[in-house]
């Protein structure tokens, strides 16, 4: 008995783990914010508006569509680089199956 109890709440762990990604990678907006949090900003995280960020995007169009990403834009709040001290604005956002995945993207 206690075997089986002890596999069931290490499958429940791992089972919360997995769902625990699936959700912070669901949409562009929340994979952004998980991304911001967990570089570090856990008040930026949560202020600002995600926003498409269409200029850029137009800009580098054929490599973006070739990654099937596009460009996101945080609104209302600035994030500072804390190595050189820039504003941390554009994020581009991969679609992998039905995940979306973040990184930094610069400015032109």
């Amino acid at each position: 008995m206690k075997f089986s109890r002890k596999v069931i709440i290490i499958l429940l762990f791992f089972l919360i783990i997995a769902a625990g990604f699936i959700i912070s990678h669901a949409t562009p907006s929340i994979s952004i914010r998980t991304h911001i949090f967990a570089s570090g900003y856990p008040v930026g995280a949560f202020k600002g508006t995600v926003k498409v960020n269409k200029g850029q995007y137009n800009m580098d169009k054929s490599i973006l569509d070739k990654e099937n990403a596009m460009i996101y834009t945080i609104v209302g709040y600035n994030l500072y680089d804390r190595a050189t001290g820039n504003v941390i604005t554009n994020y581009k956002v991969k679609k992998i199956g039905p995940l979306y995945f973040t990184e930094d993207y610069g400015e032109c």
